[in-house]
């Protein structure tokens, strides 16, 4: 049932919105930006056509996630420079309530909006700083950035303009907590969103909302660069895909080649689609990289498989130096960084840097869920507790963890069935 309705200001169409908490509208006819206010409906201009992004969810879908039911009303499409994401206005309990949904990284977040409490400025921010958040507890800075808005369609809570600056950080807390500040052009008052992410498993979908790119274009594309046939094994999920056949690298969204590497001359140890089944959950590897980090004016080279498993997600087979690790991504609100640079704190146990260095992306096969780029760099420090290892790589503006310990190659060999 409608809260409120009329007719698009720009072309006439019929107009409801379905959320009292919903303060704009998106015309599916016109692509304008429908304003309710006391003196009714006002057009606050077009938004630009949606980023042909694959995507999970649409508009006018319903689910649960974690045994939470809501139904999707909205879509923002944002970018910071790296290409665009898509958050989802998403409403609870009939409309009672409200907050963001978003996929990241192989998990999802859920997030909403809460009571206003004292928040710092957006100035006073750094990566890795902590903010306390009264009753919620204390958070770590993950991420600290400005963006523009893209595009968006349906409901909204608040009115968007194409190319509008919004700044932001997002925080991470313990056990997978997390939060947002949204500062919008950072003049006006401060929005906190608290929430936590999930497993993909834990996220049941009814499809009923339009699909802008054809499921069957997640399934397959071709090598932009030779054409070959590439099947794609995570779906909508991939950002970029490095060609099996001729090594271009090709982004799936933009529909363009953004760079041309050589061609594999031999495959991986463990080849690309190769499936495995580890502690019940069966992987298949849809990625290989290979890294460097210069210390010294030397470099030290290593590989890296990306692992991909619906029910979790993401995760990661390292071979460095003979050596063979399973990494897995580590919440920044996880660890005590109160240390560094010399060491680090998580699980109870004390972990002292090792190295440190600027870590490169030298060749990619496979498909990845970032905007991966030959020769994109990171800073890296390692840090390690007996055989175990932690990993901080900090870029402009971000900040990721992860958490690797040895597995045997007998082990590995055996869970994919390759020859030991």
């Amino acid at each position: 049932m409608a809260v409120a309705q009329g007719t698009c200001p720009n072309c006439g169409a019929a107009v409801h919105f379905g959320m009292a908490s919903s303060m704009a509208k998106v015309c599916e006819y016109c692509r304008a930006t429908i304003v309710r206010s006391d003196r009714g409906l006002e057009n606050l201009g077009k938004v630009a056509d949606l980023a042909a992004v694959p995507s999970l969810i649409a508009v006018g879908d319903a689910g649960t996630f974690a045994g939470h039911p809501f139904e999707v009303a909205g879509r923002l499409q944002l970018d910071h420079g790296k290409g665009p994401w898509d958050e989802y206005y998403v409403s609870y309990s009939g409309g009672q309530s409200w907050g963001w949904l978003a996929y990241d990284e192989g998990n999802w977040c859920a997030t909403s909006l809460m009571p206003e409490c004292p928040l710092p400025p957006y100035a006073s921010l750094s990566v890795e700083g902590t903010v306390p958040l009264g009753q919620y507890g204390t958070y770590t800075v993950a991420e600290v950035r400005q963006g523009k808005v893209v595009s968006a369609e349906g409901e909204l809570p608040f009115p968007v303009k194409p190319d509008e600056i919004f700044f932001y950080a997002d925080l991470k807390g313990p056990g997978g907590a997390v939060a947002t500040l949204d500062y919008g052009d950072n003049t006006e008052d401060i929005d906190l969103f608290v929430g936590r992410t999930f497993a993909e498993g834990e996220l049941q979908i009814t499809q009923a909302g339009p699909r802008h790119v054809d499921d069957t274009k997640t399934q397959h594309i071709k090598c932009l660069s030779c054409a070959g046939d590439l099947p794609l094994m995570s779906g909508a999920r991939a950002e970029r895909l490095g060609c099996p056949y001729c090594g271009a690298v090709n982004d799936l969204a933009a529909l363009q080649i953004v760079a041309q590497q050589e061609r594999a001359f031999a495959q991986p140890e463990i080849p690309i689609a190769t499936r495995g089944t580890f502690d019940g959950i069966e992987y298949i590897v849809i990625a290989y990289l290979r890294r460097s980090v210069k210390v010294e004016g030397e470099r030290y080279p290593w590989e890296e498989y990306l692992l991909f498993a619906k029910q979790i997600g993401f995760r990661w087979v390292v071979k460095n130096e003979g050596n063979w690790m399973w990494s897995v991504s580590i919440s920044a609100g996880d660890i005590d960084a109160s240390a560094m640079p010399k060491s680090v704190t998580y699980a109870g146990k004390t972990f002292k840097r090792t190295s440190n260095g600027k870590a490169r992306i030298d060749y990619v096969l496979g498909e990845v869920f970032w905007k991966c780029a030959v020769g994109e760099k990171v800073r890296l420090d390692d840090f390690a507790c007996g055989k175990e290892t932690m990993s901080r790589e900090l870029s402009d503006g971000e900040v990721q963890w992860s958490h690797a310990s040895p597995v045997p190659w007998p082990v590995l060999a055996h869970g994919f069935k390759l020859q030991k």
